[in-house]
């Protein structure tokens, strides 16, 4: 900081260059390299001057150089004290020079699960390509790092656990549903012990199918316990094996297989969840024993397809939408009084009017079948979180608060209801109750992008330019992991392009358009999200005709959104974009 004041610019920070003396100050050697603002640059015929790997992208393209070119070489020198290597890969110097412009570094949580999520996002801001957005001074940098030591590590509560999606050891790769059924269904029940904290399913989400070291996982998600294990299932047969691990010790606390028939595959998951409520020592209330022996159906079959229905909804996108939909009446046809269904088809029809076709008949229908759950289960805080979105959707806000707190006062935990709150803050202008509810849905779900889309959103239409870019750092980290598990999720794609936009990376955005609209260029929410990111890149054409689609296509919330969307603003003034959002 006192060479910048005094403008001495480094350009040549490398790890190198870096030494620790005896009294445990930190020095910055060799300013060979080194030149004063306002001096002569130094420049050689064909070349650029320092150490590539470490070089700012203002230095590779030969532009005149500030103290922020020094800022980006200590980012890339902390990426390395980090994971151990430098954020570029390139074998040769045209390879380095090529990443350094054009690519993003590999995520640092991809070499490690412990780094601190500010420190993460500090880090972020050290190596924007663009100076203009990057940390403007060292005194940022110290500060920065001082309110990372101040801040006191976030431990993991005595009794915390994640379930792993469980591997599917049958022969048909279609049972993967059935697997991702099962895990989600342990979830839930495991959540009804109101003295365990269970990491939800999007959090777990990311680490599907994949080879994971428990402990890195469990710090990840800050958990004391992981469960994991496999599925086999051959005709009316099914096997179960089990784990669970104590993140700490890395030790078995308990493990077991269970051969089973199909039909006993719910009392399979009741006996799952007791064994680990035992094991951890957790005295289950009789409500709480009455709640997991509960069975949601007598019928397999209707089970299979709501399973099926579960999967599909989860994914999103109008396709899967459509399928949901068939799963869960082909459920109802085989059980008539299956009030999970039920729950699920409403859910559906509401989603078919808020992103797709915007028909109230979607609301009678989804009001329909809410009730009919409630009637077969008053208990059922699916159905009473559907009968509140009707609310929302007809705008009876008042209605849909009420309902909502009433839901939180039976579950304090129930993420989508502090979502949707927050939703009904910020429509009715109150940006501060907005913020608090979105704070607390990031709380429940780090790991979804959700919550950090709207805190980004917020912060922006308060000015809070900094807040907003952090929720957004996260955004992209979310997305990015989430993406890793589904490929093809295209509304997950979509708000990643609207976030790299907003850092004013085109490529990055340009590209996951293109994808997205490959994949279907007709759903709704996707639309709206593509229109967002052509407007940051100041296509205005383009955003115009998403917006125009996206409106089409049925996606009523369009025009409520649009209204006081940050990424819109360029439009303003366009008599197409008054029309579509009147």
């Amino acid at each position: 900081g006192v060479a910048h004041d005094r403008g001495i610019i480094h350009r040549d920070i490398k790890s190198e260059n870096v030494m620790v003396a005896k009294d445990g100050r930190v020095k910055i050697m060799d300013f060979g390299l080194a030149k004063l603002k306002g001096g002569i640059a130094l420049t050689k015929m064909g070349s650029t001057v320092g150490t590539l790997a470490y070089m700012s992208p203002e230095q590779i393209l030969g532009e005149e150089v500030d103290h922020r070119t020094d800022i980006w070489s200590f980012g890339v020198v902390l990426y390395e004290m980090l994971t151990g290597q430098v954020p570029v890969r390139g074998e040769h110097e045209a390879a380095i020079m090529y990443e350094v412009l054009n690519v993003e570094p590999k995520a640092v949580e991809t070499y490690r699960a412990d780094v601190p999520e500010n420190l993460l996002i500090l880090l972020s801001k050290l190596l924007q390509k663009d100076r203009s957005r990057r940390i403007a001074s060292a005194k940022e940098i110290i500060d920065g790092l001082k309110n990372l030591a101040k801040s006191p590590a976030q431990s993991a509560p005595e009794k915390s656990i994640a379930v792993l999606y469980f591997e599917n050891m049958s022969s048909e790769k279609e049972s993967d549903y059935f697997c991702a059924g099962i895990t989600e269904d342990i979830i839930t029940d495991l959540s009804k012990i109101k003295g365990l904290r269970v990491v939800s399913r999007t959090d777990v989400l990311p680490f599907r199918n994949k080879e994971v070291n428990t402990s890195q996982v469990g710090k990840a998600l800050r958990v004391n316990y992981i469960l994991e294990g496999s599925i086999r299932k051959a005709g009316n047969k099914i096997r179960i094996t089990a784990q669970l691990i104590d993140v700490r010790s890395g030790f078995h606390l308990w493990a077991e297989r269970f051969d089973r028939l199909m039909e006993d595959i719910f009392d399979l998951q009741n006996e799952v969840s007791q064994k680990i409520a035992e094991a951890l020592k957790i005295s289950l209330t009789e409500p709480e024993k009455r709640s997991l022996e509960k069975k949601p159906t007598d019928d397999l079959r209707a089970y299979d397809f709501y399973m099926r229905g579960r999967e599909l909804l989860s994914r999103r996108g109008k396709k899967n939408n459509d399928l949901a939909i068939q799963m869960f009446e082909n459920a109802l046809s085989f059980d008539p009084s299956f009030a999970s269904a039920y729950a699920g088809l409403g859910e559906a029809y509401s989603y078919m009017y808020e992103w797709y076709y915007g028909d109230p008949h979607w609301l009678e229908k989804a009001i329909a079948m809410n009730e009919k759950a409630l009637i077969l289960d008053p208990d059922s805080i699916e159905a009473q979180f559907g009968i509140a979105m009707v609310y929302l959707h007809q705008r009876r806000f008042a209605e849909a608060k009420r309902a909502l707190d009433g839901i939180l006062q039976e579950n304090s935990q129930f993420y989508p209801a502090y979502l949707r709150l927050g939703l009904i803050s910020e429509t009715s202008g109150d940006l501060d109750s907005a913020l608090k509810y979105y704070r607390r849905a990031s709380e429940l779900k780090p790991y979804d992008e959700d919550p950090w889309m709207h805190l980004d959103g917020i912060y922006r239409k308060m000015g809070n330019v900094q807040s907003a870019e952090e929720a957004a750092t996260n955004v992209i980290e979310v997305t990015s992991r989430r993406l890793e598990a589904s490929q093809d999720d295209i509304i997950v794609m979509s708000r990643l392009a609207e976030v790299y936009a907003w850092f004013g990376a085109k490529e990055e955005a340009s590209a996951i358009l293109r994808r997205v609209l490959e994949i279907d260029p007709t759903d709704g929410l996707a639309l709206y999200y593509c229109a967002c990111t052509s407007a940051l890149l100041g296509e205005r054409k383009k955003a115009l005709i998403s917006l125009r689609r996206a409106f089409e296509s049925g996606f009523r919330g369009l025009a409520n959104w649009a209204k006081t969307e940050p990424s819109l603003d360029s439009l303003r003034e366009d008599l197409e974009f008054k029309q579509l959002i009147a």
